[in-house]
């Protein structure tokens, strides 16, 4: 339920102002695909090279939050933290996710955008959150409470069961887990690795993928915080690793969507999520609750 605090009028208006941020966002990044200009790398965060791209479609997103009214704390990749006025919000925002297919013109990439209250400000209490494609598609968007939309329509998850799952590994360890829970489906499906986590994680709460599961450890809060708030609103089980104050801009561990609970019985069984979830498919989604949730 959404918190009562706030109207379904508010935070209604929340969600159409974040999807158009990261829509407009996303239209930026679109019409400058293939700038090599852009594509200078200019910084490095633990690992993480960031290009040029990255900080001018940073730059452009809080000209936008400015626009539409949006205040707050801004929790960024390039940035860290900085301040907008002071509206009781978190914002976290990921100007570029798929920073590598971008460079290498993969239409496979992303903006993601989601508004906490400043009041807890912790990875899974988003009250509105987007996920743009850049690609030409609509926004994916979520007001808490008040479900999952596609453009401005509500978002309808696949009906027939695909065949496709998308996951990460690098060590022997993590592989043979991932190896033990296709194994143990009872079809073959596809695996793939597509280069951008929000769009994956929303494709497998939406029943596009069959799941998805990330267990390398190195997703951050920015990677995730509106696509988690989205995979909750739409009812998928969820599990995310490490859960805290999402200004701590740290990494979240193992996290694994999926629709299916025979696919949330076999990434048990696998021992990518733990034996025990908090939660149930159908009820209070984990953006209200904790970390994780499952049959």
């Amino acid at each position: 339920m959404a918190p009562p605090e706030r109207s379904r009028r508010e935070l209604e208006s929340l969600r159409r102002s974040v999807a158009r941020v990261a829509g407009e966002a996303a239209a930026f990044l679109r019409d400058r695909l293939g700038s090599e200009e852009l594509l200078r790398v200019v910084s490095v965060h633990d690992g993480d090279e960031g290009m040029r791209v990255d900080v001018e479609a940073e730059r452009f997103i809080v000209e936008l939050l400015k626009a539409e009214g949006i205040a707050g704390t801004v929790v960024t990749e390039e940035s860290g933290t900085l301040r907008l006025g002071s509206d009781p919000y978190v914002i976290v925002v990921d100007p570029l996710d798929g920073s590598k297919n971008y460079a290498s013109l993969i239409p496979w990439c992303s903006v993601s955008v989601a508004v906490l209250p400043a009041s807890e400000p912790v990875l899974g209490r988003a009250l509105a959150a987007a996920v743009a494609p850049v690609p030409r598609m609509p926004v994916i968007s979520m007001a808490a409470g008040l479900g999952v939309y596609e453009g401005s329509a509500p978002a309808r998850p696949t009906a027939a069961r695909p065949r496709v799952v998308v996951a990460y590994a690098e060590t022997v360890e993590q592989a043979a887990k991932l190896l033990e829970f296709v194994s143990s489906l009872g079809f073959a499906p596809s695996i793939r690795a597509l280069g951008s986590s929000s769009l994956e994680t929303v494709w497998a709460a939406l029943g596009r993928v069959y799941a998805f599961a990330d267990l390398r450890g190195k997703l951050r809060v920015y990677d995730v915080a509106a696509a988690a708030a989205i995979a909750a609103e739409a009812g998928a089980m969820l599990y995310v690793e490490r859960v805290g104050p999402v200004t701590e801009l740290r990494r979240v561990g193992v996290v694994a969507v999926t629709r299916y609970p025979e696919a949330w019985r076999a990434l048990r069984g696998a021992g990518v999520v733990p034996g025990r979830a908090t939660g149930a498919p159908g009820g209070t989604p984990p953006s209200r609750r904790a970390s994780a949730r499952g049959p």
